[in-house]
């Protein structure tokens, strides 16, 4: 459905295995993901890594206009839905949040309502994100070896991400004092090493959740937590609500 040169597109994707793919518009993308699974995404915004793991519905990724975006998927099938809006309509200054596995029900609520041709969920979708863009956390420059150095370090979370990891064992990964870790990590992603690990361990949590026919307990070890009640607590206070109940609800809402 198009609004005022706003277009929302329902798309079904399916990758048959291992692809990659580049985007470079002359308009603003946000795409919103629906359903489905890559079992495996990773995305790159001009060169520097911005995600890593499988999407989940509801997930939203910002492309703005003139950028260059890369991703990487192993291959599966999924729905989302693309809005493309015009350069002109919103504003991306240099430095801006970047919106990546962004997560925010009211802005997915726009899109939705675009998608199916609710007349000025354009309009409301545009403030939405110019807030968001404005009221994030600004990611920084860094230098390249830097932004090498953190990649490898995002891989390596991954492969081990139901391990105990400590900041020390991934500051030796990154080849950095734990200060600089700190300090490097938190300019380019707005997280510190320790709260990304954890915001990836309760993606892959949810993911589980999702489409594996394992226990809140199974779960919580296959993704780094030391308990049953340690994810539950996690989940409580980043979700406001339990790992049962988020898959209780997924179940209503159709995703699984």
């Amino acid at each position: 459905m198009k609004r005022e040169g706003i277009k929302a597109t329902l798309v079904e994707d399916r990758i048959d295995g291992p692809s990659e793919w580049t985007i470079e518009r002359p308009v603003h993308l946000l795409i919103l993901y629906e359903a489905g699974s890559y079992h495996w995404l990773e995305t790159w915004l001009d060169g520097r890594r911005t995600s890593l793991g499988d999407p989940l519905p509801g997930e939203m990724w910002l492309i703005p206009a003139g950028h260059d975006y890369r991703a990487r998927a192993q291959g599966g099938a999924v729905r989302h839905i693309m809005v493309e809006i015009p350069s002109g309509r919103l504003i991306v200054p240099p430095g801006a949040r970047i919106l990546a596995g962004y997560e925010d029900p009211a802005m997915a609520g726009l899109v939705r309502a675009l998608c199916a041709g609710e007349a000025d969920a354009g309009d409301r979708l545009v403030d939405t994100i110019a807030a968001a863009l404005d009221g994030g956390v600004m990611r920084f420059p860094v230098a390249p070896d830097i932004a090498r150095r953190l990649d490898r370090l995002m891989t390596f979370i991954e492969a081990r991400i139901e391990t105990h990891l400590t900041v020390e064992e991934m500051a030796a990964e990154a080849g950095m004092s734990v200060n600089s870790l700190i300090v490097h990590f938190a300019r380019a992603t707005g997280r510190t090493p320790a709260q990304y690990l954890l915001h990836q361990r309760l993606r892959r949590a949810r993911w589980f959740l999702m489409n594996r026919p394992l226990t809140v307990a199974e779960i919580a070890f296959a993704t780094g937590f030391s308990s049953h009640a340690h994810l539950c607590a996690a989940f409580r206070n980043k979700l406001g609500i339990s790992p049962g109940a988020w898959r209780r609800q997924a179940t209503r809402e159709g995703l699984l």
